[in-house]
Order: C-alpha cells, then sequence, then structure tokens
C-alpha cells in the first residue's frame, strides 16, 4: 500500500504545472477516505491513468483535484453496481497490538463505526481528523461549500460518538 501523504499544499496549481505525483497523493488518500483499502486504491490509479491520458486539458483547470476526484467517483461505480458499497479498513484484531499490556492504537470499535458511517460524512472525517487536511481543502476536494464540511464533520462525529459509546 502507498504511502499517504499528509502535508499541507495548496490545491490549486498555476496553468502548465500539473504535479501529478502531488495529485496522486492527496487523491489516493481522499480515495482511501471515501472507499477504504480494497476499492481506493484501484480507483486511484484509474484516476490517474485518466489524468495522465488527459493532462493537456487538466492544467487549464482551476482544480484538478477535485475534477479528478469526480473521475473517480464514476469509475468506483463499476465495483459497486449490484451490491451494496463495502468498506474495509483495519481490522479489529490488528488494532489492538500483539503485546497484551500495550494499548490499542485506536478504538477496537473504530474501523466497524467508521464502516458503518455515509461516505459523505466519513470522507471529511478522515481528511480533517487522520490526515490533517483543512476544512478548505475538503471542501475544495468536494466541491462543497465550507459550511457543508463543517456540518458533515460534526453529525458524522456525533455519529461515531453514538456508536462507540462516547459522551461527549
Amino acid at each position: 500500500m502507498r504511502a499517504i501523504a499528509t502535508n499541507v499544499v495548496p490545491m490549486f496549481t498555476p496553468a502548465g504545472s500539473l504535479d501529478l505525483a502531488d495529485i496522486e497523493a492527496r487523491l489516493s488518500a481522499a480515495f482511501l477516505a471515501r472507499f477504504g483499502r480494497d476499492v481506493g486504491p484501484d480507483i486511484t490509479a484509474e484516476s490517474m491513468a485518466w489524468a495522465w491520458e488527459h493532462r493537456e486539458e487538466l492544467e487549464a483547470m482551476e482544480n484538478p483535484v477535485g475534477y479528478l476526484f469526480r473521475v473517480g467517483q464514476s469509475k468506483s461505480r463499476r465495483f459497486f453496481r449490484w451490491k451494496r458499497e463495502r468498506v474495509s479498513f483495519p481490522d479489529e484484531r490488528r488494532a489492538v497490538s500483539a503485546a497484551s499490556d500495550q494499548q490499542p492504537w485506536t478504538e477496537p470499535g473504530l474501523p466497524r463505526a467508521l464502516s458503518g458511517l455515509k461516505p459523505e460524512a466519513r470522507t471529511p472525517i478522515i481528511l480533517v481528523h487522520c490526515l490533517q487536511w483543512t476544512y478548505a481543502e475538503v471542501a475544495e476536494l468536494l466541491d462543497v461549500p465550507l459550511h457543508t464540511v463543517r456540518n458533515r464533520v460534526h453529525r458524522g462525529l456525533a455519529q461515531l460518538r453514538t456508536d462507540l459509546g462516547v459522551e461527549k
């Protein structure tokens, strides 16, 4: 599995200076958050293949990452056409380390709870709280207003708290 870049850089690129490596890192993180580890890398690869074939068109765009995110969503339909979308995250058994005296790397029920969220809530939560993207970067990627990202994160976190039985 590829490493996910978490550094914050501007999403907009000046015309003629398309950085496909940076775009691929951003898309990889976004598609892993949206579709999970089983399908996310495949959709990233298909989107990057499309980007390579249409790089002249992308260079003229103001937000090529957001456009390629939409391309990836379209390409994902073949994975989920006749079945309910199932997203997989690391197994709960792997969340607890091998040594019994060590604390788990995360809440053991979190992968299952994240999988149960709607993609519209799960994607911004993972990008903002796990990968340290700003709300503005997520809004650009998803092509939604900033307040929509804030609402989705707030409501998604409330749902996670409920699913995990955590008080605020």
